[in-house]
């Protein structure tokens, strides 16, 4: 399955932040890619939320701030 969510999220991340998706690796972070600003970020979430029909915290929102980090939250919630 993991497999699976980490493509899943690629693509997410490859829409919203405008990336090519075979560039995504656990280093895509926040600091490293330009169009990851905020207004995206809550992007990224939201479809998230949608993606896996799941639910973040505040907690959590703030933690995901790497490819790496938010399949770790992700995983942990699905």
């Amino acid at each position: 399955m993991s497999r699976n969510v980490e493509q899943s999220i690629k693509e997410l991340m490859s829409i919203i932040l405008n990336i090519d998706a075979a560039q995504i690796d656990d280093s895509t972070s926040m600091d490293s890619t330009p169009g990851w600003d905020s207004a995206n970020h809550i992007n990224l979430v939201l479809a998230l939320e949608e993606e896996f029909s799941i639910s973040f915290e505040v907690s959590e929102f703030e933690l995901m701030v790497s490819f790496f980090d938010i399949v770790q939250v992700v995983e942990a919630k699905i």
